[in-house]
């Protein structure tokens, strides 16, 4: 019994780990299937941060968890391709665990 319950905290731990990543809501008023970040005016996209996220788990409303993303200033390029979506939202700035898209961020791809 002991063993069990000394194991159970390290089992939380590990668990907690693999769910780390950045929580987004997307209040931006368009539904998002890709996103990819660059430093802010780079230019430099890397891979897709919603790689393996089923394809509307980031519709305009939703949250969901995605790759981590240091904190820092980015241009997201976000698509959903179905709908004819693809911009880039410039100067998002990443701080913490958490991001919150804005109807205002999203009036730059309409």
């Amino acid at each position: 019994m002991k063993r069990v319950l000394f194991a159970l905290p390290l089992l939380v731990m590990a668990s907690s780990a693999f769910a780390a990543g950045l929580a987004v809501t997307n209040n931006s008023g368009l539904p998002i299937d890709e996103l990819f970040a660059s430093p802010a005016g780079k230019g430099a996209f890397g891979a897709n941060l919603m790689e393996g996220i089923k394809e509307g788990a980031l519709d305009d409303g939703k949250t969901a968890t995605i790759s981590e993303l240091a904190s820092g200033t980015y241009d997201l390029k976000i698509s959903a391709p179905d709908e004819g979506v693809l911009c880039t939202i410039k100067d998002v700035k990443v701080d913490g665990a958490a991001l919150t898209l804005t109807a205002e961020q999203g009036k730059a791809c309409k």
